[in-house]
């Protein structure tokens, strides 16, 4: 037993004390109807005086058979011109309908070539009354909004972002997101998104719909529940409605707004259903968020942005996805009801109001260098698999810890009964109590080269972030 202790025989031997709480005609010559006229031809004037009645002359035969001929010739011409405008009556009509034809195989080409027709803008509500995917994004896009993220960088360090290279100590552009504009009050107005898109910013840029870009201030973050919310200097723009996130069901539609990819593709509009819900989904440190499953498409950049119901209510906040080649269509939002609470409280008090802790600070038994030997003999105790086991650094003095003689280098192998299999274990079990609320502790101590158990009530703790 020898393992158990380390040179000061206060506790076990520590290799490493990291704290556990350290994105686009022819037109065919127009032929004129010629036009059928009959030559003029003038009448002889005859004498129109009064005539005195005289002998008839004798007729001369050869001036009659003169003027025989002029009528012959005369009703012939006639006939001719008849005849030529009857036939040229016919040529027009012929060539009336070879023009005809002509147009009619030309209109033939064309008929084979695309057009476009005009047609009614996208309807916003189906026949019953309900918004459509476009009547959604019409309503709601207004409220969308895009988040640049900066980082101040260190003396001599340099960061590549979008192919620049930055000098040390510049404020460079270290990430892109989305949110959605929450509420407006004191003249500001607050923004919403996930914490793990702000948590790291320095400072931030946040993008309407319009383009128009304001500097915005961090109020705080969750990274709990991954919720985060930014304030910035303006009033009168579009709040978005919140959804009761209750009262989502399995199947129904659901729209996603954000900025896949960045900024390049704000306020993009994707489309799908609520594939489940209360789902879990493990945060970044460990606790198993309940989170709304949706088909629709979400990418890196969709974070902190809108899911909204077809009534465009926001029923969730995009979190984050399951990416892999073996799996398609799996993204998970926070509900609605929790991202409201949890941003509401970050205004009001900044941190998450009736967050029940212990009130320690721990290592991980792995990092020690007697971690194996404990392990062991704790597994002959009856606590196999206490990997999750947490060695007590210090004690807050509000910690109900102080009144039951549990001290620095004690261990917790189990909580409410169950082993410590893994540090998650206790975040579980706190998420679900309240300050004021008890838990029972397993505490392991090192005593006399042997390993000592016992339990202790303990009344938990506010956390104040």
């Amino acid at each position: 037993m020898d393992d158990y202790f380390n040179n000061s025989g206060n506790g076990p031997e520590q290799n490493n004390q990291n704290d556990f709480y350290k994105g686009s005609y022819y037109q065919p010559p127009q032929f004129s109807q010629p036009e059928n006229r009959v030559p003029e031809y003038t009448v002889p004037d005859y004498p129109t005086d009064d005539m005195t009645y005289q002998k008839p002359k004798k007729k001369n035969k050869a001036l009659t058979a003169i003027i025989v001929l002029i009528v012959i010739c005369v009703i012939a011409g006639i006939g001719g011109l008849v005849i030529s405008a009857g036939l040229l009556g016919y040529s027009t009509k012929n060539d009336s309908n070879s023009t005809s034809q002509s147009q009619e195989a030309d209109e033939g080409d064309d008929s084979a070539s695309a057009s476009v027709v005009s047609s009614d803008a996208a309807a916003k509500k189906d026949s019953d009354g309900n918004l459509t995917a476009a009547g959604v994004a019409e309503k709601s896009k207004a409220s969308c909004v895009g988040i640049t993220v900066y980082t101040q960088q260190s003396a001599y360090s340099y960061f590549y972002n979008y192919g620049q290279q930055s000098s040390s100590g510049e404020k460079v552009a270290s990430g892109e997101g989305s949110g959605v504009i929450m509420s407006e009050a004191n003249g500001k107005t607050y923004i919403m998104t996930c914490a793990h898109v702000i948590a790291d910013g320095s400072s931030f840029t946040v993008t309407l719909d319009n383009d128009k870009e304001y500097e915005a201030t961090m109020v705080g973050y969750d990274s709990q529940t991954d919720i985060g919310v930014l304030s910035i200097n303006a009033t009168g723009l579009q709040v978005a409605e919140f959804g009761d996130s209750d009262d989502i069901e399995v199947g129904e539609d659901c729209i996603a707004i954000g900025c896949p990819g960045g900024l390049t593709f704000k306020n993009s509009v994707t489309k799908g259903i609520v594939s489940a819900l209360d789902v879990p989904v493990s945060s970044s440190i460990g606790y198993n968020n309940e989170c709304i499953q949706v088909d629709a498409a979400i990418n890196p950049g969709n974070s902190g942005g809108a899911l909204f119901n077809m009534q465009g209510q926001v029923i969730g906040i995009n979190s984050s996805k399951i990416a892999s080649t073996e799996y398609e269509g799996m993204g998970f939002a926070v509900p609605s009801n929790t991202a409201v609470e949890t941003a509401n409280s970050l205004i009001k008090r900044g941190y998450v109001a009736g967050r029940a802790k212990i009130g320690i600070e721990y290592n991980s038994l792995a990092n020690y260098s007697s971690a194996n030997a404990i392990l062991n003999a704790l597994a002959e105790k009856g606590y196999k698999n206490a990997n999750g086991t947490m060695v007590i650094q210090t004690i807050d003095s509000e910690s109900d810890l102080n009144n039951h003689g549990v001290k620095q280098y004690d261990m917790i192998v189990a909580i409410e009964g169950e082993t410590l299999t893994s540090t998650d274990i206790v975040s579980s079990v706190l998420s679900k109590k309240k300050p004021g609320d008890t838990v029972t502790l397993t505490i392991a101590r090192i005593e006399n080269n042997s390993i000592k158990i016992f339990d202790v009530k303990c009344k938990l703790i506010e956390s104040k972030g």
